[in-house]
């Protein structure tokens, strides 16, 4: 009966942004009842006026209300769908896993590019990164002074914001972006956040990258640790905005587990040594490309790594892969002490809570380490969103994109989405995540070699829709494609086979073509540079 009531009202209206303003949370017979009300009285509304609806908070009695939801954005660093929710067993997760049973957890969320900095901007400014030179990774401010950024969006709509921690990559954007309203923490760590002296020691010994260790346990308090004291000034700030009559928008940015991998010594204990194992595949994809995979960076520049990833031993794999763990339940617990907070200054009823990744991380996967590919492994991101009244426990195995954030949030709290953005509203999916799409649904994300010169970049475009993963390599000042993939999910969950030649993929791959060719010829790629660096 549930399914069938939402299904009658959104073809009664046969209005999209009807479906896009309005959860529909129909439960017991005074829900059907209630509801059945509205769609009389909305179907009314749009023939009379044609306006549109808003997505305001309601009481129980299906009244507005005048406050807005409040958003809790938590944005955690190189964080992989491998966690305890997502069926990682192996991985202690509680406090996300929590907040995935508080709301809907999305399986084919994607990042549009796997790199921190990009991403971030992308999502943030509600524009793809291979528009305005987003993919080079320089500032928002550099890049797009003038863009309505998502918190200056919630800002100028009358609500408080603040920011602790890493929300964007650049120092120069969390000064411009949040001014006063970021949360600047006092360091107790040294360099990239180390605490022992060993770890100090080996900066200076590194005389080429000065980076510490790749890795570092300390026996101290979650606080000492910049994670950790960014949670408590966000955890206290909350007391803050409670007092106000104002809406907030509060953005947390986790940075671990993203290099060097640190954490308290009672987040590694949790990982016995014996309990670590190698990754399931340690080899680069059959026929796979010289475009596919970076072959070496980021890790490479710690104390005591090797810059070649495939003279990383076995031995320094599991101790890295026990690290990456050791973070993740670290970011985790910081996670738990947000969600506490808001029970107990009675926040919960009224913020919408979104957690997301910025990408994801190869951890010794297909010999590679770090994120910058096509990849699902690197493009996929773990992406939960709690809204109150809310779907509770659902999945969404939909394709989406990390752009729907923004507008989804804007058309969650009754705001008119801005335009310049190019993501999609997901209330559909979070009213009904079981519900199929009408028309095939896809994620877009790309990966530039050579970025920052654009004469010699060469772009990957990537279409996935949920089963296949097709990449097309293009020079970009030419328009020539240079290689092509596809991986075939249904049969290969790993993408450990390019079947790009394979006869039976053939129409296949003319259908994802041509949707990467509608996504190329949407954008205008030369962005009056030549060469950056």
């Amino acid at each position: 009966m549930k399914e069938f009531l939402n299904w009658l009202l959104r073809k009664s209206l046969n209005v999209s942004s009807f479906a896009e303003k309005i959860p529909l949370l129909v439960n017991t017979k005074k829900d059907v009842e209630e509801t059945l009300s509205k769609a009389r009285y909305f179907i009314g509304i749009l023939m009379v006026m044609g306006g549109m609806i808003s997505c305001q908070p309601k009481d129980r009695k299906g009244e507005e209300v005048k406050q807005k939801y409040n958003v809790l954005f938590i944005a955690v660093d190189d964080l992989r769908t491998e966690l305890n929710c997502f069926g990682a067993k192996h991985i202690s997760s509680p406090n996300i896993d929590r907040l995935a049973s508080e709301g809907v957890r999305f399986t084919e969320a994607h990042v549009q590019q796997a790199i921190c900095m990009a991403s971030r901007a992308s999502i943030l400014s509600g524009i793809r990164p291979e528009k305005l030179g987003i993919y080079t990774g320089e500032s928002v401010a550099d890049l797009m002074p003038d863009v309505l950024t998502m918190n200056m969006f919630f800002k100028e709509n009358g609500y408080n914001i603040a920011a602790a921690g890493k929300i964007y990559h650049h120092t120069i954007d969390h000064e411009k972006q949040f001014g006063e309203d970021y949360i600047i923490p006092k360091k107790s760590w040294t360099g990239r956040g180390y605490v022992t002296k060993e770890a100090i020691n080996q900066i200076s010994l590194n005389t080429t990258h000065h980076r510490g260790p790749a890795y570092e346990r300390a026996d101290v308090h979650d606080t000492i640790y910049k994670d950790g004291i960014n949670t408590l000034n966000a955890v206290r700030k909350l007391e803050e905005l409670d007092k106000s009559d104002k809406p907030f928008f509060l953005a947390v940015g986790l940075s671990k587990p993203h290099l060097p991998f640190v954490a308290p010594a009672n987040y590694w204990d949790m990982y016995p040594e014996a309990s670590i194992a190698m990754p399931e595949i340690r080899e680069m994809p059959e026929n796979s490309s010289e475009h596919t995979m970076r072959l070496g960076g980021e890790l490479g520049n710690y104390y005591g790594m090797p810059s070649r990833y495939e003279d990383i031993d076995d031995n320094t794999t599991l101790i890295l892969r026990r690290a990456y763990y050791a973070c993740v339940s670290y970011a985790d617990a910081q996670v738990g002490y947000l969600l506490d907070q808001l029970d107990k200054l009675g926040l919960r009823e009224n913020t919408i809570v979104v957690l997301w990744g910025d990408h994801g991380y190869k951890l010794g996967d297909y010999g590679n380490w770090c994120k910058w590919s096509n990849m699902d492994m690197d493009t996929r991101i773990p992406l939960i969103f709690s809204v109150p009244g809310g779907k509770k426990g659902e999945v969404a195995d939909t394709p989406v994109e990390a752009l729907d954030i923004y507008p989804t949030l804007a058309a969650l709290c009754g705001m008119e989405v801005p335009s310049h953005l190019e993501g999609k509203s997901l209330i559909p999916i979070l009213n009904n995540p079981e519900l199929q799409p009408a028309s095939k649904e896809y994620a877009f994300s790309i990966w530039p070699h050579n970025r920052w010169n654009y004469d010699k970049t060469v772009m990957g475009y990537a279409v996935k829709d949920g089963r296949f993963n097709y990449v097309e390599w293009v020079k970009l000042n030419t328009g020539e494609v240079l290689e092509k993939e596809l991986y075939d999910h249904q049969t290969d969950p790993g993408e450990t086979r390019n079947v790009i030649d394979e006869e039976q993929y053939q129409e296949v791959i003319a259908n994802l073509s041509a949707k990467s060719e509608e996504r190329k010829a949407a954008t205008d790629h030369d962005h009056e540079f030549k060469s950056l660096r």
